[in-house]
C-alpha cells in the first residue's frame, strides 16, 4: 500500500468508530465472521481522512480486488453522514455494481444500530429502463400461452403493483419468473418515458427519495448530466432537492471519461430522421403538410451531405468547418431550413404520446446537433460518409467531455456548490510509477489539477487468489498489421484457427469464460467450432444471464462473450468458485473512429500543437483503456475470493514479459512471478515451458 499523503488530522469521533468496525477483532468479524484485511482497514482510515478535509478536495484511492473496497468506503461514509447530517452521491459505471451496493444496506443498518447512531437513508437514482413496467408485464403475461409461465408473470405483476423491493427492477425480474427465457424480455417489459404516471410509480418514488436521501446511488451518466446542470435528482420537476450534496464517491472511476463522452456522441442521418417523422406524425398529432415539408427539407440536407462527399472522396470524415465556401453555405442554409420546420414539431410532442421513446429521442438529439452546428463554436462537428455508398451523416463526438467532471470540485451551480470527490477503482492507475504520478492520466482526463488531489493511495492484498498463466506461443498475429486492427481490417485466419485450438484446450480442462473484444470475433470462433455444443456463444441481442445460468446448471462448459469484461461475477449459486479458466482472445482495443480523431486533432491545433501530438495522445488513451479492460477481464473475472485458483489463457501473441505488450503495471504485483514464468501454448496445441531468454527491445504501443 502506498499511504495517503495528507496532513489533515483525522477527527477523534470518527476514527475510533471506524477502527471498531474494521480492526482485527472488530464488528465485521464479530457480527459477520469476516476475516481481518489490513489493506481494507488502511483504505477505510484514508476515507475518514478525506471526509474530514476542511475544504472540498479530491482523493484518489486505488483498491485492488480482494481488499473489500465497497464496505471500506460505505461504512465510514455512513457513520460520518449519520454524525454530520451531510449528503453523499455514489456514482458507478455499471448498474450491476449499484445493485451490489444495495445488497450492503443491511450491513450498514445493522452496524449503525449496533453503534447507536442515526440510520441513514439510501436511495437509487436509475434510468427508466432499469424498472419494470407493470402494464407491459401484464401484456406479456396475457400473450403467454404456457400456463406455468403465465401464472409466474401474473404473480410478479401483482407483487410489483403492491410492494417495493428489488423485484421492481428489470435486473431481478427473472428471479421472480424462473424458467421464462424469452431473449428480449427485459427490453419488452422495461419502463419507457411514455408509460403512464401510475405505471412509473416506483421510478418516481426512487426519484423523490433521491431528492432527500442521505446517500444516493446513481450511474456515471446521471452524475455527469448533473455536472452539466441537468436536474436529475428531483422526484417532481417542481420540487427542489432537500439540500446539495457534500460528497461524491465515484466507484469504477476509470470509466467516468467514457460515460461523459457517450452522452455527447451522436450519428444522425437526415434520411433516417425523415423516415422516423413519417412513422410518428399521426401519433404525435402533427399535421400531414407540416410533416411533409419537414421531410422534404431533411432530404434536401441529405443531398447536400451526399454531394459534399464527392469533394472528399479520399476521406470518410471531415470537420464541417473544413467545407469549401460554396458547400459550407449550402450546408448552413439546409440546416436552417430543417430547423425552421422541426422547431414547432418538437414543441408539440404530447407527453402522453405512445410513440417509441428511442425514435423521439433520435429526433430531439438530431435537432440539438443542428443547433450545435449553428451556435456552439467550441463543438467540433463533423460530417461522416459511409465508405461504400458515401451516405452522409452529421456526427458529433466530444472526446474531452470528461473534463466537465471538474465542475464537481469547482461548483456545479448556485444550488450545488463545490463538493469533495473520491475517485476509486481497482485500475485507477496503470503504470510502474508510484505516488500521485501513477494517477496523472486519470486526473488529467477528468480536468483535475494536481493541487486538487490531497489524498491518494494504492491498496493491494498481499495474498488473494492464485493464477497460472498460459500465453500464446510463436503464432500469427490477430491482424496482419497494427494499422489493420485500428482500421477494422480482416482477421488473420491462422490466428483464428490457433485461438480455436486454445479455446478447445481450455474448455476440455474445465469451465471457462472466454472474453472477446467484439461479437464479430465470437461469431468467427463459433464458425470454427460448430461441433462444440458444450460452448455457449453469446450472440447479438441475446442475454448473457441465460448463458450464465446454463453454465451454473452444467448444461454447458464455457461462455464466449464480449460482454463480461467487467461488472459480472460468475460463481456457483452458493457463491463458490465456478470457473477454472479465464481466456482472453486479444487485447480489447477499441480504435477511435475518424470523427474522434478529427475532433481530437482540431482541439490540439487550436492550442498550437500538432496533429501528430494529438494522435499520439489519443492512442495513448486508447491503449490505457484497453489495458484496464484487459486487467479487469483477465484478473477481475477470475479472482473473486481469497482461495480462488484460476488459469489465465491469452491467445494474443503480442502479450508477454519480453514482447510488444509487457503489461508492466497491469499484472498485480502478487502475480508478477507467475506471469514472468508463464507457460506457452504452441501452434500444435501443446502447453510448454519456454526457455529463459534475455529481454529484448520491444515496440512502443501503437
Amino acid at each position: 500500500m502506498s499511504s495517503a499523503m495528507a496532513e489533515t488530522p483525522i477527527p477523534s469521533e470518527l476514527v475510533p468508530l471506524v477502527n471498531l468496525i474494521f480492526s482485527e477483532k472488530g464488528l465485521l468479524s464479530q457480527l459477520y465472521g469476516m476475516e481481518y484485511r489490513e489493506q481494507q482497514h488502511h483504505y477505510a482510515l484514508d476515507v475518514c481522512r478525506w471526509l474530514q478535509l476542511e475544504q472540498p478536495a479530491v482523493a484518489m484511492l486505488e483498491g485492488e480486488t480482494g481488499i473489500g473496497k465497497s464496505l471500506a468506503y460505505l461504512l465510514p461514509l455512513a457513520v460520518y453522514l449519520s454524525l454530520s447530517g451531510k449528503r453523499a452521491l455514489i456514482s458507478t459505471y455499471t448498474v450491476h455494481l449499484i445493485h451490489q451496493l444495495n445488497d450492503d444496506k443491511g450491513i450498514i443498518k445493522k452496524m449503525l444500530d449496533h453503534l447507536k447512531l442515526r440510520p441513514v437513508v439510501i436511495a437509487n437514482r436509475l434510468g427508466r429502463a432499469q424498472y419494470i413496467s407493470a402494464s407491459r408485464l401484464l401484456m406479456l403475461a396475457e400473450a403467454t400461452e404456457d400456463p406455468a409461465s403465465k401464472k409466474q408473470l401474473l404473480a410478479l405483476h401483482k407483487k410489483i403493483r403492491k410492494q417495493y423491493g428489488s423485484h421492481v427492477y428489470v435486473k431481478h425480474w427473472s428471479e421472480n419468473a424462473a424458467g421464462f427465457n424469452l431473449a428480449d424480455t427485459e427490453s419488452g417489459i422495461a419502463l419507457t418515458e411514455h408509460c403512464s404516471q401510475d405505471d412509473a410509480h416506483w421510478y418516481r418514488a426512487d426519484c423523490e427519495a433521491a431528492s432527500h436521501a442521505d446517500i444516493v446511488l446513481t450511474s456515471h451518466t446521471c452524475s455527469m448530466l448533473y455536472a452539466r446542470g441537468v436536474s436529475v435528482f428531483k422526484g417532481d420537476p417542481a420540487a427542489d432537492q432537500k439540500q446539495p450534496f457534500d460528497y461524491l464517491i465515484a466507484d469504477e472511476a476509470d470509466r467516468m471519461p467514457e460515460a461523459a463522452e457517450s452522452i455527447l456522441r451522436l450519428r444522425s442521418s437526415p434520411r433516417r430522421i425523415s423516415s422516423i417523422l413519417q412513422e410518428l406524425y399521426e401519433e404525435a398529432g402533427w399535421k400531414g403538410t407540416d410533416t411533409k415539408k419537414a421531410c422534404q427539407s431533411l432530404l434536401g440536407l441529405q443531398r447536400v451531405l451526399d454531394e459534399s462527399g464527392s469533394l472528399f472522396a479520399d476521406s470518410n470524415c471531415i470537420l464541417s468547418r473544413e467545407l469549401p465556401g460554396h458547400a459550407s453555405l449550402s450546408y448552413i442554409k439546409a440546416i436552417k431550413e430543417v430547423m425552421n420546420y422541426l422547431k414547432p414539431m418538437m414543441a408539440n410532442i404530447p407527453s402522453s404520446s405512445e410513440a417509441s421513446a428511442d425514435k423521439v429521442s433520435a429526433v430531439k438529439g438530431f435537432y440539438q446537433s443542428l443547433n450545435n452546428v449553428l451556435h456552439d463554436k467550441k463543438q467540433a462537428n463533423c460530417i461522416a460518409w459511409s465508405p461504400v455508398n458515401r451516405q452522409g451523416t452529421i456526427a458529433i463526438d466530444e472526446p474531452f467531455a470528461g473534463l466537465a467532471f471538474s465542475k464537481f470540485v469547482r461548483g456545479v451551480s448556485d444550488n450545488q456548490p463545490p463538493l469533495s470527490v473520491m475517485l476509486t477503482s481497482g485500475t485507477l492507475g496503470l503504470s510502474g510509477k508510484s505516488g500521485l504520478a501513477r494517477y496523472t492520466p486519470m486526473r488529467s482526463a477528468l480536468g483535475l489539477k494536481e493541487s486538487d488531489v490531497k489524498i491518494w493511495g494504492h491498496y493491494a492484498p498481499k495474498h488473494y487468489g492464485e493464477i497460472r498463466f498460459i500465453l500464446a506461443g510463436e503464432v500469427a498475429r490477430p491482424f496482419n498489421s497494427e494499422k489493420s486492427e485500428v482500421e477494422g481490417g480482416q482477421y488473420n485466419d491462422a490466428w483464428l484457427d490457433y485461438t480455436s485450438r486454445m479455446l478447445t484446450a481450455a474448455v476440455d480442462s474445465g469451465k471457462t469464460l472466454c472474453l472477446c473484444p467484439s461479437f464479430n470475433e465470437v461469431e468467427e470462433l463459433q464458425h470454427r467450432l460448430p461441433e462444440r455444443q458444450d460452448i455457449g456463444f453469446h450472440g447479438r441481442g441475446t442475454k448473457l444471464d441465460n448463458l450464465i445460468e446454463q453454465l451454473q446448471r452444467g448444461d454447458i462448459r464455457a461462455i464466449v462473450t464480449p460482454s463480461a469484461w467487467e461488472g459480472v461475477s460468475i460463481r456457483r449459486k452458493n457463491g463458490g468458485q465456478l470457473l477454472k479458466n479465464i481466456m482472453v482472445t486479444r487485447i480489447p482495443l477499441q480504435p477511435p473512429n475518424a470523427v474522434t480523431e478529427n475532433t481530437f486533432a482540431a482541439r490540439y491545433l487550436e492550442s498550437g500543437r500538432s496533429k501528430e501530438d494529438a494522435l499520439k495522445s489519443l492512442y495513448g488513451r486508447v491503449r490505457d483503456r484497453a489495458l484496464r479492460k484487459f486487467q479487469q477481464g483477465l484478473i477481475g473475472r477470475g479472482i473473486r475470493a481469497n482461495n480462488d485458483e484460476i488459469t489465465a489463457w491469452v491467445a494474443d501473441p503480442r502479450i508477454g514479459p519480453d514482447r510488444q505488450h509487457r503489461l508492466a503495471g497491469v499484472i498485480p504485483e502478487r502475480f508478477v512471478d507467475h506471469y514472468q514464468n508463464a507457460s506457452l501454448f504452441s501452434a500444435d496445441g501443446a502447453v510448454i515451458q519456454p526457455e529463459v531468454t534475455s529481454q529484448r527491445e520491444v515496440l512502443a504501443w501503437l
